[in-house]
């Protein structure tokens, strides 16, 4: 796979994966007995929140997926460039 394709797929299947993880956080906090006050529950407020407490992190993780996507595809060059795999 080309370096292009593989950062494409990593960021639509991190997308994917960060859009699921949001919509469990805000429908759990949603449905949770506990009360909140009223402003916190909507979907505004708890996305809002989702992206100030998680979303960092994951955009963290993205960024250390992306590097090794890099260095397993720059791996990959180097080691066909030498005429495949040591045996």
């Amino acid at each position: 796979m080309s370096t292009p394709k593989a950062i494409l797929s990593t960021v639509l299947l991190w997308l994917l994966a960060t859009c699921l993880y949001a919509y469990y956080y805000v429908v759990t906090i949603l449905n949770s007995p506990e009360p909140y006050d009223a402003y916190a529950r909507n979907w505004q407020f708890q996305l809002l929140a989702f992206s100030l407490v998680r979303l960092p992190y994951l955009i963290g993780l993205l960024y250390l997926l992306i590097v090794g996507v890099l260095s397993l595809t720059e791996y990959n060059k180097r080691r066909n460039a030498r005429g495949g795999s040591p045996q």
